[in-house]
């Protein structure tokens, strides 16, 4: 027997020795379809599959339909959705997931294309000891002061302290899972770095139930000029409400006021006010949403709204009562209602020739990680049209790319260069050098490396270590792909710009890659943090925090630099007539430039 296939058969052999039985049964209410549907479930465990439907039945004729599985696995937790007509339910939406319980038959019921949240009884109970908060609150202050590169950046650590104290006296007197995750919230956005929050893409089922999954939301989506708010697309029963009216007030409560309240819960870098204000936009799309989150968590959560509206056309206004909604009811109506809103992440990705000497490139995200999608292949083509049909002007869109993989905006970078082009590689500097064991329980992240840097660090004085460069260059040299553009570039930009996107204005203005056009961009001149990313769960609560491992500077920070984003070359501000009368401002101000020159 050969080597290879003596490990495999001992791999089976342990897993089967590590495999045990469960029950569970299965129950669903459908009663929002009509009788005798074709009702199933699918997941990861077998008997089940992504593959194929496992039915469920309804005997008793009364909506809910179910079925009692056995599992023999060594897997610790199922996950899986139910099916209506072998359609997936809860699209683009994450997995329901269960944990196998030995010994026992688990009951677990749920409604169709919904998932579970908690009521106010169970709410109750999710209450934590004194000894437990301080506890929560302890790990907080170590994980951060040990770990973040620029905790006191903003904020020295005499303020670190006070917030701190403030912090643990809040959760004191109301210990609930809710107001936990509301003050960490609060306490994380006054160190001022965006990648230091309360993610809610990596919270815990606790907090899910608790706040995410709750039938609290608005039956809306909107945008914003400043701290004013336009309806974007109505998922409510009122036909009335038309886009882009403005919503002067939720319940009495001028938009002002809930955008500047929600604004302490935000997480920006520096003193990046604008980009507070952008991550409130609720625009339905994204899986979590930050308006979503903090609005129930500061004006409590509500079964409906009272809206004020203003109708900018005519001059009426508006009053209207809404039924709250979830998230997911919201995202059905929306899809119904709107065929284009459930955009892919290829859709985000597009190139067209607005005449024939201008070319749009238009790119939504650059995140990569977790998509198929052939991005390369992607604008290898586009650039292979501007520079086979020789077109002379080429604008792209960032405005709605909140960051990602900086390895797409250097791709894109060395298509728009016209010669060799040897770019500072900025130092990247810590805090630590190795984790101490008594974190590593708390902490987590994709990689083994920043648990120990070893000697790959220099030492700096004062808490801070750099890492060499012998293991990171100090410049990195672009030369000029084929089929690279040789005309005018424009790069529109926003407040929604940060991370990988900050660094491409960045970088684009510094080297005068491009000409800038639109509004400042989130991110600081001051410096970013990011790299690594640990994430930290508290002992008790389990409320998380992303918490940064590096710290970069592009440009140097000086007492002159600016504490915001990257100033364009040419301002623009928005205004409410182009928003009505859904105009690209931005856009036709680089048209008029081209026909100008």
């Amino acid at each position: 027997m050969k080597f290879t296939h003596l490990l495999f058969s001992i791999y089976l052999l342990t897993a089967s020795c590590n495999s045990q039985d469960y029950r569970i049964t299965f129950k669903v209410n459908a009663t929002q379809f009509k009788s005798n549907q074709s009702i199933g479930l699918r997941g990861n465990v077998k008997p089940l599959s992504w593959n194929k439907d496992y039915p469920l039945t309804d005997l008793d004729d009364d909506g809910t339909y179910e079925a009692t599985i056995k599992f023999k696995t060594s897997e610790r937790n199922l996950r899986f959705k139910f099916t209506k007509s072998q359609v997936l339910e809860l699209e683009s939406a994450d997995n329901r997931i269960i944990w196998f319980q030995p010994n026992e038959t688990v009951i677990t019921s749920h409604v169709f294309n919904e998932y579970n949240y908690l009521d106010k009884n169970r709410l109750s109970k999710l209450t934590y000891t004194p000894e437990q908060v301080k506890e929560d609150v302890e790990v907080l202050k170590n994980a951060l002061s040990f770990i973040h590169p620029n905790l006191y950046k903003y904020r020295d650590s005499i303020y670190f302290q006070k917030d701190l104290t403030v912090l643990q006296n809040a959760l004191l007197k109301d210990p609930g899972i809710v107001n936990i995750y509301r003050e960490v919230s609060k306490f994380a956005s006054k160190i001022k770095c965006s990648h230091t929050f309360t993610n809610p893409w990596n919270q815990g089922p606790d907090v899910k139930k608790a706040i995410f999954f709750q039938p609290d939301k608005l039956p809306l989506t909107f945008n914003r000029i400043g701290k004013r708010i336009f309806v974007a697309k109505n998922a409510s029963q009122h036909k009335d409400i038309q886009k882009g009216m403005e919503i002067i007030s939720i319940d009495s409560v001028s938009s002002e006021e809930i955008m500047t309240r929600l604004a302490a819960y935000i997480s920006s870098d520096g003193n990046n006010y604008e980009k507070r204000l952008q991550r409130l936009t609720l625009s339905g799309a994204s899986k979590f949403e930050l308006f979503d989150t903090f609005y129930p968590l500061e004006f409590e959560s509500k079964n409906t709204f009272v809206l004020q509206l203003k109708n900018h056309k005519t001059g009426d206004t508006l009053k209207v009562s809404l039924q709250a909604i979830s998230k997911t009811q919201r995202n059905a109506r929306l899809r119904k209602k709107y065929p284009n809103f459930s955009d892919t992440y290829e859709e985000g990705w597009q190139f067209n020739m607005v005449n024939p000497q201008t070319a749009l490139l238009r790119i939504d995200s650059f995140t990569i990680f977790s998509s198929e999608f052939d991005w390369k292949g992607f604008l290898d083509k586009a650039f292979e049209k501007v520079s086979t049909q020789h077109i002379g002007n080429l604008i792209i869109d960032i405005r709605a790319n909140e960051g990602g993989d900086t390895e797409v905006a250097e791709y894109i970078l060395a298509y728009i260069i016209s010669k060799p082009m040897t770019i500072d590689i900025p130092p990247q500097t810590t805090r630590y050098r190795k984790i101490p064991e008594n974190l590593k329980p708390y902490i987590s992240t994709w990689d083994k490396k920043p648990y120990d840097w070893g000697k790959k660090l220099d030492y700096l004085g004062n808490g801070k270590y750099e890492m060499k460069r012998i293991f990171l260059s100090s410049s990195q040299t672009y030369k000029p792909k084929k089929n690279n553009f040789k005309g005018k570039v424009y790069l529109l930009t926003s407040a929604e710009n940060s991370s990988a996107t900050h660094i491409m204005a960045t970088y684009a203005k510094k080297y005068q890659l491009a000409t800038l056009v639109g509004q400042e961009t989130g991110g600081n001149q001051k410096g970013l943090n990011g790299g690594y990313i640990f994430f930290l769960r508290l002992p008790n609560s389990r409320v998380e925090l992303d918490i940064p491992v590096f710290g970069i500077n592009i440009l140097k920070d000086t007492p002159d630099t600016n504490d915001g984003g990257i100033q364009p070359d040419v301002a623009v501000e928005k205004n409410i007539e182009d928003l009505i009368y859904e105009k690209d401002t931005e856009l036709q101000v680089v048209l008029d430039r081209i026909n100008k020159h």
